[in-house]
């Protein structure tokens, strides 16, 4: 495997801009001309693509709950404090846990596909090392301590300061005493939740970066990606 100095994600952008321009072109021309033209998509290309975007869908997704828990909620009828930071909280744990799967998902499928054509034991010792790191790194960087498991669906996430929010928001509706305790509820519940995101988002460009200088090393020669077979 050549070392390569990179910028991490953003130059694997880069190499899959190219890549994909490459063999999707034909495809969107047979589109053009036959509407009803459809793609497998099940070759090593549509491998290396659609694992990779999928994994950009999730950061793209992570980055985006960052922002909407920054700002103010909404001021819809249906919408409470309570309900937008707690929606957000829990989308954010949840897809936390979708890009560590996908992330050991697509590092898997690379090695399946290259170890052979390459060295067998190097690709599948550094594959495995990564996934190690990644699985590690994200049980952790939500900062609970890998509560969003395989069972991520059966029960919601516990927070003490987003259970008091919801407490003081429901009481909020009924008895005007509550207001003051719902609005300082939603400011501490904000806050905290805001900065942890965003510390966990910072932590987790610092891994990503990592991760693709790591699948980059492993698929792509002087700024081009190599498919398999053409090792051989």
């Amino acid at each position: 495997m050549k070392e390569n100095i990179l910028n991490g994600y953003t130059e694997f952008e880069k190499l899959m801009a190219d890549f994909t321009a490459g063999f999707m072109k034909p495809l969107v021309e047979k589109k053009l001309d036959d509407s009803e033209f459809t793609s497998k998509q099940t070759g090593i290309e549509f491998i290396i693509f659609n694992g990779f975007t999928e994994i950009s869908n999730s950061i793209s997704t992570l980055r985006l709950i960052e922002k909407f828990v920054s700002i103010t909620p909404p001021n819809e009828e249906g919408i409470d404090y309570s309900n937008y930071l707690t929606y957000h909280v829990h989308n954010y744990l949840q897809e936390m846990y979708i890009l560590k799967e996908r992330l050991k998902t697509y590092a898997t499928k690379i090695q399946r596909r290259y170890a052979k054509a390459i060295d067998e034991k190097s690709v599948t010792t550094v594959i495995e090392s990564l996934i190690k790191i990644i699985t590690e790194s994200l049980k952790n960087i939500t900062g609970d301590g890998g509560a969003r498991n395989l069972h991520v669906h059966a029960k919601k996430y516990a927070d003490e300061e987003l259970n008091w929010l919801s407490s003081t928001t429901f009481l909020a509706a009924f008895d005007d005493e509550f207001k003051i305790h719902s609005k300082v509820a939603y400011e501490s519940a904000k806050n905290k939740w805001q900065k942890t995101i965003e510390n966990n988002n910072r932590e987790l460009s610092k891994l990503i970066d990592l991760y693709f200088n790591t699948i980059y090393s492993i698929i792509s020669v002087d700024g081009k990606i190599i498919l398999p077979q053409e090792y051989t």
